[in-house]
């Protein structure tokens, strides 16, 4: 099932299927006739899912060569 990106309106406490609340910040859901219920009633936006940005990767340390006495 595709999923979307709900964000609960400001004021609103907005609960999942299973009685879970929504996070305030928004969180992805199935898009289902239930999220589009909430979005018709104005109590969610539903949009795309936003793209998290990898973390860059640390540059790697050299390696110090050990040489045998």
């Amino acid at each position: 099932m595709e999923k979307v990106f709900a964000t609960p309106k400001e004021g609103v406490l907005v609960r999942h299927e299973n009685g879970k609340a929504l996070a305030p910040t928004g969180e992805p859901v199935d898009r289902s006739a239930y999220w589009l219920r909430r979005e018709r009633d104005g109590d969610v936006e539903l949009g795309e899912i936003p793209a998290i940005e990898p973390e860059p990767m640390p540059e790697p340390t050299p390696s110090r060569k050990t040489t045998k006495p």
